[in-house]
């Protein structure tokens, strides 16, 4: 357990020493674990793990409903349900581009104070759906202008890759290694810093407007969604195995229905570059 930061007899420090190489992708999910950790705690479960007791002593007895992997993706699928009724609305009716702008920027607000503030997830989750939502949906409709009938496919695409990347997870045909969540890690904030560049109207070397740079931009974009994914539910398994409780379940899956949302979008950009 010492991706959870838990505490070790002295007879374990050869382990941590052999493991330093893959520090920096433990030291990246160990980090968002600990904010669980910190603001759900781990209930009797973490606690009997942490401590590592002597086998035959039983671990203490808690009522605290541990977090659930299927009830994290009922969440997921709930936030998604939302922000697809709310951009439907914004899709069918003229929600102009100005508002949609407003709605990107307040949703970063809404993302950034929950990936802080992780307890409020409850509520933040499902104000971020709506407000990424609307965005969503006059994203969707400028798209569908100049390439009709394409977010009914990504839409249909972007559940079926969720589907398969949660099937390669839970088969064990891709490992979540450190490496990986580092490179993944890395990946994400580079991706991030682009993104908020385009925002505020700076220019970005080698991001153009032509086609191929569309098409190729929507492949990292669609890569790195995935990617987290994957990241995401090595983290899911981690908090339920240290017994973290169900409050944290929000919280997980705001940080799934995030990646989902950058799939969408990322998906939206190849089909609607191919397209023209």
């Amino acid at each position: 357990m010492d991706d959870f930061g838990s505490a070790k007899g002295p007879g374990t420090q050869p382990v941590t020493r052999k493991r330093r190489g893959g520090q920096t992708g433990s030291r990246a999910i160990r980090s968002n674990f600990s904010r669980m950790e910190q603001t759900f705690g781990t209930g009797a479960l973490g606690t009997a793990v942490a401590s590592a007791r002597p086998s035959g002593v039983l671990p203490p007895v808690s009522d605290t409903k541990p977090l659930v992997e299927v009830d994290v993706l009922g969440k997921v699928a709930l936030l998604t349900l939302i922000a697809i009724c709310a951009g439907a609305v914004s899709f069918v009716f003229p929600v102009s581009l100005g508002l949609a702008l407003v709605c990107v920027f307040v949703a970063f607000g809404v993302a950034l104070w929950t990936c802080f503030r992780p307890h409020v997830a409850r509520t933040t989750a499902r104000i971020y759906a709506i407000v990424e939502g609307v965005a969503l949906g006059v994203i969707s409709r400028l798209y569908n202008a100049d390439s009709h009938g394409i977010v009914p496919l990504a839409i249909v695409l972007t559940g079926a890759l969720f589907i398969g990347v949660l099937i390669a997870y839970r088969t064990g045909l891709v490992r979540v290694s450190n490496r990986f969540i580092s490179t993944t890690v890395v990946t994400g904030f580079a991706l991030l810093a682009i993104m908020v560049a385009v925002l505020l109207g700076l220019s970005v070397p080698g991001f153009g407007s032509n086609t191929t740079t569309l098409v190729v931009f929507g492949f990292v974009y669609v890569v790195v969604a995935i990617m987290d994914l994957f990241v995401d539910f090595e983290l899911i398994r981690r908090a339920s195995n240290a017994g973290v409780p169900a409050e944290a379940e929000w919280y997980a899956a705001f940080s799934v229905f995030l990646a989902v949302v950058m799939l969408y979008l990322g998906l939206l950009r190849i089909l609607g570059s191919g397209r023209r």
